[in-house]
């Protein structure tokens, strides 16, 4: 099974910079990727659902369940302790009904919410009816008109069911269930719907050794997602959108490595169930006999033919997902990417890059692919790509963090409690609302009180008291005339996004998440402070952009859509991909031959020390109309620059040459080709100047189309001599059939998995001295992109004041339409 490079189990982990040169690695080895077959693959980041967080959605497509059933929706990505999730919905009836669905093993399921909830708790009709409704007021319940009628609908029309009791209630259930779950035949109905409430029903409460208080955690937790949703079908609050990072988070690789993993190893254990139980019937003896353990490794573990390193690798080189459940994800290819080196940039920004999903690039609408001002300092408003990924393939901001583990949040239900807050029905108190601990009900406060709570929480974190953690998350939704429905939501586990301000009543560091900020009031620098209103401010206006579009100088001048090319451009260039080229074999790769340092560089050029990975050349350039070769974004190189060796680069090429070009297949041994020339062959002299005695190249030859590369010779093997003898005394060649000259740049001599076998494949690596051409693209980095038109003596350039010649001439018309005045 592949590891992760720089994880616990490389043996990269922990090197200095000086070690990893020794281990002919880069100094700056980034790790995060897994090398399958040589190629170096990255599991991507993707956009997920906010977890534990009840939303309330508007889907058309909600209306073709059935019959009655409306647009509205609350729905909750539940996510389990191990990472795995359940998306439970609640459906809105035309009636006023409530019916709770969920997916299972790619089926659909749909339960009446009423069963759900006399399923988890002892409970009555009244208990219900108070925590929707709440208790008279002075008033009565006429201002509550609206949620009264359905409540009692929903009440009225469960009476045909017949069932009250919890007990009754998890057996009918369990009945229902109990071959969907694949739980034993024997197994008690009431213990069946007991499985189903644990696997199913908000696994964030309680998914393991369920306790009562949990139980009663879900049943809390279902009737404040029933509130929710007929106040968004009064239209008293609005939806939630999905689109917004405000509710969203980030599926993490290792995250989705572990999920599917476990699913596989499930999987395997079943097929060991359903083998040992036939095993069983076929030889009548139970699992406790002496028969069944001598048995089950020979019979019944090796039937199964479960590979789960073939699968995990499979996974990781094609980017599909083989899976019987669907890991509640929406999409089932496009998991991985090759980590391309065609430059640092490029290989950097596979680490920062968060993808909405393939599901989403086949929509016909656009607003999924909408900038949302709740994306500010999280995800980077320029560097996207143009085309059709446009929006759905997003960047971090540079100081944007991915929370890649839970935080300690033990001490916050008491402080929370000591704040002041009731454990009684939301509905029960007059103007009270919701404050919430990951997903789960910590108890109900005034209005005037949940901002205090807030403020007081944010106070604890930045001073680093009270056990507090930095990394808390408080969202404190206000109340509203139509608005969010308001609440305390607090969250402290992992995949959330965050980012670095200044605290200013402590001047310190806060962490800010993208569920809070919409409420909060941060000034961007520090003039625009509003005493009184503003609480952060940010370290550096530039935070909001990702590392690549941060190297763009003065790109505040420049229009934008222009920093949005660049961003791709500066991807595409020939750079510099890493330090440690030599003992790569890349099947190509790209260097810029002399590099060097901007001259005018933005200063986070120096934090991330990308002198050490030079992406271009520092020219001298003439804004001039000069020739006329210089139109449409044609420019004009001068000739002496680039003899000089302007531009001028490098491309190596890989080849492999195997002898048993896939005709021996795995059980076969016979070798049929030696490299090296026939022993009794004619041997020509110009094949001498090419090849070595063993049919190899020698290291620094030139090459061109339809030179020999390496000989080779057919043989058999002698078993009385035990030796391969060669009888026709034949030659065969491999010939280098690019049009490009090439040199020798290295061989490489590959052995068999054995090391038994005589050579059978080797790896040329080829280099192609590759200089300017007229039709190469160049770019400056603001966007513009020229091709090369002309090389034009020096004698003929025109030159300044003091004598200096361009190594490049422009024409002025490049300027005015694309306005970048950075450059």
């Amino acid at each position: 099974m592949a590891d992760r490079t720089q994880s616990n189990k490389c043996h990269l982990e922990g090197m200095t910079p000086a070690e990893l040169v020794n281990a002919k690695e880069e100094t700056e080895e980034l790790g995060g990727y897994f090398v399958v077959n040589g190629i170096e693959k990255l599991i991507r980041m993707l956009i997920v659902g906010k977890r534990n967080f009840p939303m309330a959605i508007i889907r058309p497509s909600f209306q073709n369940r059935g019959q009655s059933y409306t647009k509205f929706g609350i729905q909750i990505r539940s996510v389990r302790p191990d990472q795995t999730s359940q998306t439970n919905v609640l459906h809105y009836l035309s009636d006023g009904n409530v019916t709770f669905r969920f997916s299972w093993r790619k089926n659909e399921y749909l339960v009446p919410v009423m069963m759900i909830l006399k399923a988890l708790v002892e409970t009555n009709d009244r208990e219900i009816f108070e925590g929707l409704v709440g208790a008279a007021g002075s008033k009565g319940l006429a201002d509550k008109q609206f949620v009264t009628d359905r409540v009692e609908l929903l009440l009225r029309t469960y009476k045909v069911y017949g069932i009250h009791s919890k007990a009754k209630t998890r057996a009918y259930l369990g009945s229902k269930f109990k071959v969907v779950l694949g739980v034993p035949d024997d197994m008690p109905d009431e213990d069946a719907g007991a499985e189903f409430l644990r696997r199913i029903v908000l696994p964030h409460l309680g998914s393991s050794d369920v306790t009562e208080s949990q139980d009663i955690d879900k049943f809390k937790m279902l009737l404040f997602m029933i509130k929710k949703l007929y106040s968004l079908v009064e239209g008293e609050c609005t939806v939630d959108n999905p689109d917004a990072v405000q509710n969203q988070e980030i599926l993490l690789g290792g995250f989705l490595y572990g999920m599917i993993l476990k699913e596989k190893i499930e999987d395997w254990l079943m097929s060991i169930r359903a083998l040992a139980s036939e095993w069983c019937r076929n030889t009548q003896h139970r699992f406790t006999d002496p028969e069944f353990e001598k048995d089950f490794l020979g019979r019944i573990v090796r039937r199964t033919n479960e590979n789960l390193g073939n699968a995990m690798e499979y996974f990781l080189s094609t980017g599909n997902l083989v899976s019987s459940s669907g890991l509640d994800l929406q999409q089932t290819s496009g998991y991985t990417v090759v980590a391309e080196k065609i430059n640092f940039y490029r290989f950097i920004s596979h680490f920062r890059m968060v993808h909405r999903g393939s599901f989403f690039a086949e929509l016909k609408t656009t607003t999924v692919r909408k900038l949302l001002p709740e994306s500010w300092g999280f995800l980077c408003p320029v560097h996207t790509p143009d085309g059709s990924p446009c929006g759905l393939l997003n960047h971090l901001a540079h100081k944007c963090k991915i929370a890649t583990s839970d935080v300690d949040s033990s001490a916050i239900p008491g402080l929370v409690a000591q704040l002041g807050i009731s454990n009684v029905s939301s509905a029960l108190l007059e103007d009270s609302v919701v404050v919430q601990l990951d997903g789960r009900i910590l108890g109900f406060c005034s209005l005037k009180q949940a901002k205090v709570i807030s403020d007081t929480l944010r106070y604890w974190k930045v001073e680093g008291t009270h056990n507090v953690p930095r990394e808390l998350e408080i969202g404190y939704i206000p109340m509203s005339n139509g608005g969010q429905y308001p609440g305390v939501y607090m969250f402290t586990q992992s995949a959330r996004l965050y980012r670095p301000v200044k605290y200013l009543p402590l001047d310190g560091l806060d962490y800010v998440g993208p569920f809070e900020q919409p409420y909060m009031t941060i000034a961007c620098t520090e003039p625009e402070i509003v005493s009184g209103e503003s609480t952060h401010v940010e370290y550096d206006p530039t935070n909001i952009l990702s590392i690549v579009a941060n190297q763009t100088p003065f790109s505040d001048f420049n229009q934008s859509p222009r920093n949005m090319y660049q961003c791709q451009m500066g991807k595409q260039s020939m750079g510099t991909p890493g330090t440690a080229t030599a003992y790569r074999t890349d099947n190509k790769s790209y260097r810029l031959q002399t590099g060097q340092t901007p001259v005018v560089r933005a200063p986070l050029h120096n934090e991330y020390g990308l002198d050490n990975f030079p992406n271009g050349m520092n020219a001298v350039v003439a804004v001039i109309s000069y020739t006329g070769y210089d139109m449409d974004d044609a420019f004009i190189m001068n000739k002496s620059a680039h003899e000089r060796g302007f531009g001028h680069g490098t491309i190596y090429k890989t080849k492999k040459v195997e002898l048993n070009d896939g005709s021996r297949t795995k059980g076969s041994k016979r070798v049929t080709k030696l490299f090296g020339f026939a022993p009794d062959g004619i041997v020509k002299a110009d094949w001498r100047l090419k090849l070595d005695d063993d049919g190899l190249p020698h290291v620094g030859t030139m090459m061109q189309k339809g030179d020999i590369l390496c000989a080779y010779h057919t043989v058999t093997y002698d078993a009385s001599k035990q030796e391969y003898v060669n009888k026709d005394g034949q030659t065969s060649f491999e010939k280098y059939k690019d049009d490009e000259v090439g040199f020798i740049e290295e061989v490489r001599i590959i052995g068999s998995d054995t090391g038994a076998e005589p050579l059978q494949a080797v790896s040329i690596k080829i280099r192609v001295p590759r200089s300017p051409v007229i039709g190469d693209k160049f770019s400056s980095r603001h966007g513009q992109k020229g091709v090369m038109s002309q090389k034009w003596p020096c004698i003929d350039m025109p030159f300044s004041e003091s004598g200096m010649q361009p190594d490049i001439i422009i024409n002025p018309h490049a300027f005015p339409s694309r306005m970048t005045i950075g450059k």
